[in-house]
């Protein structure tokens, strides 16, 4: 299905078309973008390597596999991917493992709290569209108290496709009742950008890696780029005091 999208091209006009609109929504993917779920991601994944008589690595070379979720923990920690005759198996020890310590590590991504809370101030709707299945991301979302204040949750299984299908961040919008030129997607992987980007909505590319360069992140297609918190805030044209 993915093969039939359209691939992500930056729009000069995003920035004034969103700020002139009457009412705004941004929508966050979860997973190294909202949240640093890397440490108990790399936690699981390390149990993997424990089982193979293999030493753990450090939490944080599990980052920028983060948004890749299950599939690439099981790449970074046991090198195998979805060809692999065991994958499944692996992958279904790594979900047990993972589904029994998802908030001991977890925590926003720097600055994105605030972030989140001047878009409270400021009177913007925001929500959550992730790969990540439901069991996994409303536990973590209740733990943080995000359920009340995120407009939407949008999970992995909540529709019959996930990104980079577009059904996912569209169904968000359009249950909220935003036009598509009303919205502004936020994610950390390329996929996230496609599947914004055939939503019809505009979208930001993020990456808190000090080793991705924008330019790297140029490549996605996406309408802008933030490496940071601060960053993204003067994109959305928010106020943001970090300390």
């Amino acid at each position: 299905m993915s093969k039939n999208l359209l691939t992500p091209k930056p729009r000069k006009e995003w920035h004034e078309v969103w700020c002139n609109q009457s009412k705004k929504l941004v929508l966050f993917d979860l997973d190294g973008t909202l949240l640093d779920t890397s440490g108990d991601l790399g936690s699981a994944a390390n149990l993997l390597r424990k089982e193979r008589d293999l030493p753990p690595l450090k939490l944080d070379e599990y980052k920028s596999y983060v948004s890749r979720g299950a599939a690439g923990m099981l790449e970074r920690s046991l090198n195998i991917g979805k060809e692999d005759v065991n994958f499944d198996l692996y992958r279904k020890k790594f979900l047990s493992f993972y589904s029994k310590n998802l908030l001991k590590f977890t925590d926003f991504m720097p600055g994105m709290n605030k972030l989140i809370c001047s878009l409270e101030e400021a009177g913007i709707i925001w929500g959550i569209v992730t790969n990540k299945y439901h069991e996994y991301a409303m536990p973590i979302i209740h733990g943080l108290n995000l359920d009340d204040r995120a407009a939407i949750l949008v999970c992995g299984d909540t529709l019959a496709y996930s990104k980079p299908h577009p059904a996912p961040i569209r169904y968000a919008f359009e249950k909220l009742c935003f036009d598509s030129r009303q919205v502004i997607y936020v994610g950390d992987d390329p996929r996230d950008i496609k599947s914004g980007f055939n939503a019809g909505c505009w979208t930001i590319a993020i990456s808190f890696e000090t080793t991705k360069k924008k330019s790297d992140l140029a490549s996605w297609g996406s309408d802008a780029i933030a490496i940071n918190a601060k960053e993204l805030a003067d994109l959305l044209n928010l106020q943001l005091a970090l300390n």
